[in-house]
């Protein structure tokens, strides 16, 4: 007669699985093909490697970008993704995907022709047709889910005149043109603007948020998980918690320096700013507040905290964000940072009432990068300038890490 050991060395039996009946087979995780054709310093990559953590699936990542150095950190973090240094021109999505199959598309086509902050300036129908790329992704490839995300203006997108200027009886045109040929290869499409801040993002940066599923498939979206009025209007059908403050992406640990003893004066500018914004304080019994500046000059108008205001500590002191430029005010470190933008824009000052002294720094990249839900172990490569245009151009981690949990989980 056969020993047991002997019976489960046969090969006649080697197909009996589980030997232990009351134990589940091990089951190898899903795996979700994803390609992200990111912008800046890669916040979408690292919302979307969140999300599939969050899932228990393995994710399979195809990075895209044009400029060596985005490439340079994205691998610096991602060093099992596949990663390209071409344009979206020189992409074809058939060579990269033989099945022709595709969980997911991120794509962060160029939007610098779309803001606002280019004013009046000319626009390059080349740069803006970046976003028909995504229609030939979609074409080529049987793709589940498509997330697209832009600046808000992205909707206005229409033809330019000769002089390369957009024509404002026809905003919005080639957009609605795009958006048809889109659901014309067979995508259900919506889009819609979202706060990052109402996910947990220490910023109040408004990004256009597209959402597609191939075929008739109903498209849901993640439901806010914070909220500028939690504290004083409360939902009744869910916890929201407070936005997330620039307090807390500040680094104390930083010196600054008195604004009276510096080698070099701040322009008058950036002065104008600090006065407008101390005056302000000085009127609210020196409490924080929020301010809107019109190219440094005060425009008057104060806005609501969303949070309880601070406590005045003994050194009596109290600090607030200031932009360095641009139109947007002075604000609380309590309220989540307005917009990063691909320069250095903001200022910290900190007003010692007792020793009548002013201190000014800027934000450095790595409050910056904080400000956008990227983790303290997240590495950027470049100068500091390379720096923060990445860091300005990437999408919010963890309006990224809802989106992306959301569309996977359905």
């Amino acid at each position: 007669m056969s020993s047991p050991a002997t019976i489960l060395r046969s090969p006649q039996l080697r197909l009996i699985s589980p030997p232990f009946p009351h134990r589940a087979p091990h089951r190898a995780p899903k795996r979700i093909t994803a390609a992200d054709l990111f912008c800046g310093s890669g916040g979408s990559g690292t919302g979307l490697s969140a999300a599939c953590d969050s899932l228990g699936y393995q994710l399979d990542l195809t990075a895209i970008n044009h400029w060596s150095t985005a490439i340079a950190t994205h691998e610096r973090n991602y060093p099992r993704a596949r990663h390209l240094c071409e344009s979206l021109d020189s992409v074809e999505p058939r060579a990269l995907y033989p099945g022709g199959r595709l969980n997911l598309l991120w794509a962060s086509p160029e939007c610098t022709h779309h803001s606002r902050a280019r004013g009046s300036k000319p626009c390059s129908d080349q740069s803006r047709a970046s976003i028909w790329h995504i229609t030939r992704w979609a074409s080529a490839l049987f793709i589940d889910t498509i997330i697209i995300e832009n600046v808000p203006e992205l909707v206005d997108y229409g033809p330019t005149s000769t002089t390369g200027k957009p024509l404002k009886g026809r905003k919005g045109e080639t957009f609605q043109a795009w958006l048809a040929a889109l659901r014309g290869i067979g995508y259900n499409a919506e889009w819609r603007i979202l706060n990052a801040a109402d996910y947990g993002d220490p910023t109040t940066r408004q990004r256009f948020i597209l959402i597609a599923r191939r075929g008739n498939k109903h498209i849901t979206w993640p439901a806010p998980t914070h909220s500028r009025d939690a504290a004083t209007q409360p939902d009744l059908f869910r916890e929201l918690q407070p936005w997330t403050p620039a307090r807390s992406i500040i680094d104390w640990s930083l010196p600054s320096q008195s604004i009276f003893t510096r080698k070099r004066p701040l322009a008058p500018a950036t002065l104008d700013r600090i006065q407008s914004g101390l005056r302000k304080f000085t009127g609210h019994a020196a409490e924080p507040f929020i301010m809107a500046l019109n190219h440094g000059k005060a425009d008057h108008r104060s806005y609501p905290l969303s949070r309880p205001l601070p406590t005045v500590t003994s050194a009596d002191t109290w600090a607030f964000v200031t932009p360095y430029y641009g139109t947007a005010g002075a604000d609380s470190v309590d309220a989540p940072l307005p917009t990063v933008t691909t320069h250095d824009r903001f200022g910290l000052v900190q007003a010692y009432g007792r020793t009548l002294d002013i201190h000014f720094r800027m934000l450095q990249p790595h409050e910056l990068a904080a400000a956008m839900s990227f983790p303290r172990s997240y590495q950027f490569t470049g100068t500091r300038a390379e720096q923060v245009r990445q860091i300005g151009n990437a999408v919010p981690v963890r309006l990224a890490a809802a989106l992306c949990k959301h569309v996977l989980a359905a």
